[in-house]
């Protein structure tokens, strides 16, 4: 009897330590999601256009194929090339190409996914034209400062190797289009696909939040300006 009370006092503690670690990072979210940052930011006028595209879960930077500061072709193979725009967006690798839909998620890749213990990489669709702002998509126009900040960052995040070329991944195609890359970085709880277009935001200078795992507060930050 003592050998089944001890087990059931240990999943107990266990049990509540799971509850009360919801329970902080739920605030945590709630909090610094709703502190601003880079508030002093302000659309330039005849800037770059840059969007903040969402699925409803997962945000992706939307950015012109050339301008004069970049041109993604010289970095991005096989863009097409009636291509105006593309959308770039970082996560899990296990996420990406093994969930096409929540009814394949496993609880395997939402472990590894959840604490760090999986790859990433980043994603690349082809836009033929300007997106349309709505409730999932919103836009700002930055300067040239803070488009070289934007690419730079988004730039370091690929994997490259010692020719400074991408490392593409094979993917099926039924459930995506566009395509994929090795990337760097560690994708967790706190490191959220959403997380990384917060960051890249904060370095360029573009409001945003101080932190954020969801996609909703990134677009409320833009929407803002």
């Amino acid at each position: 009897m003592k050998k089944y009370s001890l087990v059931w006092r240990w999943m107990k503690r266990l049990l509540l330590g799971m509850l009360l670690f919801t329970g902080i990072y739920l605030l945590c979210v709630f909090i610094f999601s709703n502190i601003p940052y880079n508030i002093q930011f302000n659309s330039t006028p005849n800037g770059i256009p840059v969007f903040l595209s969402s699925n409803g879960v997962h945000t992706d930077f939307v950015v012109p194929v050339k301008t004069t500061l970049m041109n993604w072709n010289d970095f991005i193979p096989d863009i097409p090339p009636h291509c105006q725009y593309i959308s770039i967006g970082w996560g899990d690798k296990g996420f990406y190409l093994n969930t096409p839909t929540w009814d394949d998620l496993t609880f395997s890749t939402a472990f590894e996914a959840a604490f760090g213990l999986s790859t990433t990489a980043i994603h690349i669709d082809f836009i033929h034209q300007i997106p349309s702002e709505n409730d999932l998509c919103q836009g700002v126009t930055v300067s040239n400062w803070e488009y070289q900040q934007l690419c730079s960052y988004i730039k370091n995040s690929f994997q490259q190797n010692s020719e400074g070329k991408l490392q593409p991944i094979p993917f099926n195609t039924l459930y995506y289009n566009g395509s994929f890359y090795d990337a760097n970085g560690t994708y967790s709880l706190f490191t959220s696909c959403n997380s990384w277009i917060n960051k890249g935001c904060k370095e360029s200078g573009i409001r945003t939040c101080l932190w954020t795992p969801l996609d909703k507060p990134l677009l409320r930050a833009l929407s803002d300006n």
